[in-house]
């Protein structure tokens, strides 16, 4: 890790500057989402340049006070070409005090041609795989006017998918090391203040590791995990995330090499999204468990189409919202479904999502 990784990237609120703008942009994709206590939906997701990785892209987070229908700009968190330090993968997540947490991952870059080959793209090398993880809290996101504290630097690692809060009140963020071949996260004991770095199971081969876990009721944390091998990896920790399985195991659940989302809903079943197919990105799937994820038997296809993927999941007031992508450098959709776990369960019930985000230079 240099320096260039060690120093955050700068946050700009309320981006009006034209390289920002929604309308212009040739790439958009990588959701998450997050809700407030009074219901503000808060979203984000990476853009900028012309494709995954670039020098240009950067994170932009809205929100929304009419249930999604309306989005306000508030920051984006921009790469650095002078610093040639690269900033992507937002994550977002509500807190049990009700603040904001907006993490991000930062890796350094260099002109190519310098050095051993890499990953070029665009006269960069995207080649530092031992990426920072980033964090910024917004105590009050609620306010007529929200404001984030500074930037922490967390620990190293990528962090894609939401943080799991057990029981006993430990946080666990899934922040993965591309350069072990075990699954790695980190543990704070102290609300997220401070946070020690472990490792568990052997993975399954992947590029991206994007693991998130649920708590069982019997205590077990199981954590799943996207591979390249077909279908989702699975892990158990018995004590509390401190210790896990020796190697994780596929568990029967296709996935073609994709970040998805599990985690327990406020009624106690389990919900996953997915793409329910084990080569392509399509069938984005909602799955709902009322026997603590032992068996899915409500299972409802959201989207057909290719090219969907990355979906991310918060909850409100009895609903469920989703967000993912379509397709990034084409349609470059972002899309949100609200629906309920009854909808989810009656066939007869339709689920639609809408976008909420795509540029006007986007192919129909």
């Amino acid at each position: 890790m240099t320096d260039n990784a060690k120093q955050p990237c700068e946050v700009f609120y309320y981006p009006y500057d034209e390289k920002y703008a929604e309308d212009i942009r040739m790439f958009q994709g990588c959701p998450s989402i997050a809700i407030t206590p009074k219901g503000r939906i808060y979203a984000v997701w990476y853009a900028g340049g012309v494709c995954e990785p670039h020098v240009e892209n950067f994170s932009d987070l809205r929100y929304s006070d009419d249930d999604g229908k309306t989005w306000q700009p508030l920051l984006v968190i921009p790469s650095s070409e002078e610093r040639w330090v690269h900033a992507l993968d937002p994550q977002l997540w509500t807190a049990p005090d009700g603040s904001l947490h907006y993490y991000w991952v930062q890796n350094n870059i260099r002109p190519e041609g310098v050095g051993e080959p890499g990953y070029p793209s665009h006269g960069w090398i995207f080649d530092d795989r031992r990426h920072t993880e980033w964090r910024m809290i917004c105590k009050d996101p609620d306010a007529e006017h929200p404001t984030f504290g500074e930037p922490e630097l967390l620990d190293i690692g990528f962090l894609r998918c939401k943080p799991l809060l057990t029981s006993s009140g430990r946080i666990i963020n899934f922040n993965y090391d591309q350069l072990c071949d075990q699954y790695g996260y980190s543990v704070s004991d102290d609300g997220g203040k401070t946070y020690t770095r472990h490792y568990g199971a052997k993975k399954l081969p992947t590029p991206f590791d994007e693991s998130m876990a649920y708590q069982m009721l019997d205590g077990t944390i199981r954590m799943f995990a996207r591979t390249s091998v077909g279908g989702v990896a699975e892990a158990c920790s018995h004590d509390d995330g401190m210790t896990w399985d020796a190697e994780a195991k596929v568990n029967g659940l296709l996935n073609p090499n994709t970040r998805l989302y599990v985690g327990r809903t406020p009624s106690g079943r389990v919900l996953l999204v997915n793409n329910d197919d084990n080569r392509k990105r399509i069938n984005m799937t909602v799955y709902l468990s009322d026997d603590d994820g032992k068996t899915w038997p409500y299972k409802r296809c959201i989207d057909v189409r290719n090219a969907t993927s990355y979906p991310d999941v918060d909850f409100h007031d009895g609903k469920i919202y989703i967000v993912y992508d379509r397709d990034r450098n084409v349609q470059r959709e972002i899309l949100l479904l609200v629906c309920t776990e009854e909808e989810i369960m009656d066939e007869s019930k339709t689920l639609t999502p809408r976008v909420i985000s795509k540029p006007k230079t986007a192919k129909e």
